[in-house]
């Protein structure tokens, strides 16, 4: 990697082992030091988690209308060498607040990073790592606040704009598999799904997320969900008011505004486009791309060696040529 304007570089990782599976457990994290603690921002009480020391790396989880908890047992390599910042987005999870539109705006949520740095990691720039949705709050700071921000990484990126959006759509119909969907249906229709009881909503999303792994039986093994009972509750009302007014969200065109280094990692058998990821990274003025082979929307579960081994290599190589 070399720092300035770089061409846009392709790291293909070739996995031998055959699953996570072989690579044991999610990554331990005896002996790391963790706190947990709120933080009050406008409207809200924000929850968080740190996990492990050093340098800090801000979570920024996906959804809308998700919580951290489907990424927290998938972190303890990162802790190894950096301090891991988890928080729950304003309205989910841990995170209480007043849920309209006001409160559960865009602003608000930049807002709420820039606290979480802030506050919490204490720095006057942090590095974001965003998981799927999350990479639209983490753009949008990178464009509005670059000088609070050290480098972005982006896991499986939702498009910022519609150009890949038929193209998506088509992939996801193709991966639905049809247990998963007489599954879905069939907790819809129970008493418990209508109550928004938390184990019903984290069975749907089971179901949901089963079908952008690239190996089901690997979800199958080991994603378990277990979402908060404020996610479950709101967390659709949470992303409407979210959501509405980003509706033609289109930011293709500003993605060249972004000096940091951003690191993009894709699962080659994600639904999202590996075209979608390959035209960001060009469109970024300082990006690589890493592609995951044998994985999908969750590279940190299918494959977390040849993952931390990117992540850490782009940190690393980072901090020796400075900011």
């Amino acid at each position: 990697m070399t720092s300035g304007r770089p061409a846009a570089v392709v790291f293909v990782l070739v996995v031998l082992a055959a699953t996570v599976a072989g690579c044991g457990a999610p990554g331990s994290e005896a002996g790391s030091p963790t706190r947990a603690g709120s933080l009050s921002v406008f409207e809200a009480e924000l929850f968080y988690q740190t996990v492990g020391v050093g340098e800090p790396v801000v979570v920024v989880h996906g959804g809308p209308g998700l919580d951290h908890s489907y990424l927290r047992p998938w972190f303890g390599p990162l802790a190894e060498t950096h301090q891991v910042i988890l928080y729950d987005q304003r309205g989910l999870g841990g995170s209480r607040a007043v849920v309209n539109a006001a409160s559960l705006s865009m602003e608000r949520y930049l807002t709420d990073i820039d606290r979480i740095r802030e506050h919490v990691a204490q720095r006057e720039k942090v590095t974001l790592l965003a998981h799927s949705w999350g990479a639209i709050p983490a753009l949008l700071y990178a464009m509005e606040r670059p000088e609070r921000l050290a480098a972005l990484i982006l896991v499986a990126p939702v498009e910022p704009g519609s150009r890949f959006r038929e193209q998506t759509d088509e992939n996801q119909l193709a991966r639905r598999d049809s247990a998963d969907l007489a599954a879905i249906d069939s907790i819809r229709g129970t008493p418990a799904f209508a109550a928004r009881e938390a184990e019903a909503i984290s069975q749907v999303f089971f179901h949901v997320f089963r079908g952008t792994f690239a190996d089901a039986s690997v979800a199958d093994r080991l994603l378990r969900l277990s979402l908060h009972e404020r996610t479950a509750s709101q967390g659709q009302l949470v992303a409407t008011l979210l959501m509405a007014p980003l509706q033609g969200l289109d930011f293709w065109d500003r993605l060249g505004q972004i000096e940091v280094p951003v690191l993009i990692v894709h699962g080659a058998e994600d639904p999202i486009p590996t075209e979608m990821v390959e035209e960001m990274n060009s469109a970024l003025p300082n990006s690589w791309l890493i592609r995951v082979d044998g994985s999908g929307h969750f590279p940190f579960i299918e494959k977390p060696a040849p993952f931390w081994d990117g992540v850490r290599e782009f940190l690393q190589q980072r901090l020796r040529e400075g900011p």
